[in-house]
C-alpha cells in the first residue's frame, strides 16, 4: 500500500472547512436517541446530493448510503452513530447546543460529518472506485438501542457487507494520533435499575416506617464489593450508579427509591456473573433494612467490542502510511461500551480510536458538559478513514 495519491489529499483540503461546519451543524443542533430526525434529513439530503442509493427510516431513524463503484471490489460497510446525550451544555462556543438539557458530548457530531465527507469524497471519484460502499448512520448508541435493530433490517445482507468499519473520537488522545487494538477493546454493558420498596411516614418517626433511602444507601456502598471480592483480579469490571431518585421533601420518608446503572466487562462469565449476583445482592441487603428490593436489565446492553485480528492489522498499517508509524498504537482497552460491537460480531472488522484532545493532554472527558472538540483531529480521521475504505474495496 502507498500513501494517499497527492489528488486525493487536495480533496481532503478542499473539503475540511465544510467538514467543521457540517459537525458544528450537528452540534448546534443535537438530538437524543430514536429522535435524530434533523440529522438523518440532512444524511440522507447529502448523500442524495452525492448520488448513492439512499434508505431512511432503516430500524428507526436510521440511514444507509449504498455506493456502487465503477471497478470490482469487495462490499465494505462505514459506520457512524448520530445521536447526542441527555446534558446541558456548560462550553461557551458560537456553536453550542441550541437544545436545552441536549449535547453532544461523546463526538457523534464528528463521527457523522466525517462519514457524510468521506462519502460524498468516494462518490466524486466514483470512476476510480473499486467495489460498493455501504455508509450505515446507526440512531440510538448512547442507549446501545440502534445497532440491533438495523442489522435486524438486513443492512449488512442488501448488498451483503463482508468487512465492517468505523472510528471513535477521543478527547483522551492528543489530535494527530490514532490508537488501533486487536481483541476486545470495549467493554459490555448492561442497563440495569434496582428498585428499592419500602413504607413512608414522617421524618421524625422513622420508626413506624421502612426507610428505602437508607436500605438503598447501603445497596450502593455494597454494589462494589462484588467488583472486589468476586471477580477475578487479573479480570476487569466496573459497576456504576449514575442516578438516584427518591422522595419529595425533607421530612418525609418516601415509599420508594430507585437507582439505575451500568455494569461493564471484558470476558462474558464476568459479565454474565456481576449480573446474577447483583440481583441476588439487592435482595439480600435490602432484606436486611425491612425492604424489598429488585433489579432488572433494562435492555441497554451490549457486547464487547472485539476487533478482528487481520482487519485490525490492516487499519493499523492504512493509520501508519496516513499519519506515521508514531502517531499509532494499541492504546488501552476503554471501559466504556459501544454498540459496533454488534456489527463486528456479524462481520470482520475494526473499530479505531482518532485523536480530538488538545496539545497538553488536559481535556474533559467524553460525557462532561464541558468536552470541547480539537477540530484539528477531524481531517486526521477523515484521511485515515478515507485510506482503510479505498484499500479496502479494492483487496
Amino acid at each position: 500500500m502507498s500513501k494517499t495519491r497527492p489528488e486525493w489529499s487536495e480533496e481532503i483540503a478542499r473539503r475540511t472547512d465544510d467538514l467543521v461546519a457540517l459537525r458544528r451543524d450537528f452540534h448546534r443542533h443535537p438530538e437524543l436517541s430514536h429522535q435524530e430526525r434533523r440529522t438523518a434529513e440532512i444524511v440522507a439530503e447529502r448523500l442524495h446530493g452525492a448520488k448513492l442509493e439512499v434508505r431512511t427510516a432503516v430500524g428507526g431513524t436510521g440511514v444507509v448510503g449504498v455506493l456502487h463503484g465503477d471497478r470490482p471490489g469487495r462490499t465494505v460497510a462505514w459506520r457512524a452513530d448520530i445521536d447526542a446525550l441527555p446534558l446541558t451544555e456548560l462550553l461557551e462556543a458560537p456553536f453550542s447546543s441550541g437544545t436545552p438539557g441536549v449535547m453532544h458530548a461523546c463526538g457523534h457530531d464528528g463521527h457523522t460529518a466525517i462519514a457524510i465527507t468521506l462519502a460524498e469524497i468516494l462518490a466524486a471519484r466514483r470512476g476510480e472506485l473499486p467495489g460498493t460502499a455501504v455508509f450505515l448512520f446507526q440512531p440510538a448508541e448512547e442507549v446501545l438501542g440502534g445497532a440491533r435493530p438495523m442489522i435486524e433490517a438486513g443492512v449488512l445482507e442488501n448488498p451483503r457487507v463482508e468487512q465492517v468499519y468505523g472510528l471513535h473520537l477521543t478527547t483522551q488522545q492528543r489530535a494527530g494520533e490514532v490508537q488501533v487494538r486487536p481483541g476486545p477493546s470495549m467493554a459490555s454493558a448492561d442497563a440495569f435499575t434496582v428498585e428499592v420498596r419500602g413504607t413512608g411516614g414522617h421524618g421524625a418517626m422513622p420508626h413506624l416506617s421502612i426507610d428505602p433511602i437508607t436500605a438503598a444507601a447501603n445497596i450502593l456502598l455494597g454494589m462494589q464489593s462484588l467488583v472486589a471480592r468476586e471477580v477475578p483480579a487479573q479480570e476487569t469490571a466496573v459497576l456504576t450508579v449514575g442516578q438516584i431518585v427518591a422522595g419529595t421533601k425533607g421530612n418525609i420518608l418516601p415509599d420508594r427509591a430507585v437507582m439505575r446503572g451500568t455494569i461493564r466487562a471484558f470476558e462474558p462469565a464476568v459479565r454474565d456473573h456481576l449480573v446474577t449476583r447483583l440481583g441476588a445482592f439487592v435482595s439480600h441487603v435490602a432484606q436486611a433494612y425491612r425492604a424489598e428490593a429488585v433489579m432488572r436489565l433494562d435492555g441497554g446492553s451490549c457486547p464487547a467490542v472485539v476487533n478482528h485480528a487481520a482487519e485490525t492489522a490492516f487499519v493499523r498499517e492504512c493509520a501508519s502510511r496516513e499519519v506515521g508509524a508514531d502517531a499509532v498504537t494499541a492504546g488501552r482497552v476503554v471501559m466504556a461500551s459501544d454498540d459496533m460491537s454488534l456489527f463486528l460480531r456479524e462481520r470482520p472488522g475494526c473499530y479505531f480510536r482518532v485523536g480530538i484532545g488538545s496539545a497538553s493532554g488536559a481535556a474533559r472527558p467524553h460525557h462532561a458538559p464541558e468536552l470541547e472538540m480539537n477540530e484539528a483531529g477531524l481531517p486526521v480521521a477523515l484521511r485515515v478513514g478515507l485510506a482503510v475504505m479505498r484499500e479496502a474495496l479494492a483487496s
